[in-house]
């Protein structure tokens, strides 16, 4: 039932509708939950999300923007979709501008950084 409503509203923006705080919104479910689906699946939703948005110059800008945001913030999902425009750089090249894929293979290739150990004057070794 999901699916059949995740379709509905994807051709409802398609059509007329085109609201991209809806567009955002899928995006940030997308990515939000990689982690639970099949990563097919996650790609092709991200890049559907992305060729809506790209239609208009300020969609562009907002889901490279956002497309950043999510790589930083959800665990996974930087190193996911730094993977896919190196699979198929032309069907990418249309939706993923070309600084937001060098930020998003910089987060998905960036080392984690020792944490402060409490009560000690140096780093341990546990991830952030």
């Amino acid at each position: 039932m999901r699916a059949e409503l995740l379709e509905v509203l994807l051709e409802f923006e398609e059509g007329a509708h085109r609201d991209p705080v809806v567009l955002d919104a899928l995006l940030r479910a997308a990515a939000t939950g990689s982690a639970r689906r099949t990563q097919v699946r996650t790609r092709a939703l991200v890049h559907r999300t992305g060729m809506l948005l790209v239609r208009t110059p300020a969609g562009a800008a907002r889901f490279d923007r956002r497309l950043v945001e999510l790589a930083r913030d959800v665990p996974g999902f930087a190193q996911l979709v730094a993977g896919w425009p190196a699979d198929a750089p032309q069907e990418w090249a249309a939706v993923v501008g070309p600084g937001a894929r060098r930020s998003v293979e910089t987060l998905s290739t960036a080392m984690t950084m020792p944490m402060q150990a409490p009560g000690r004057g140096h780093g341990s070794l546990r991830p952030a």
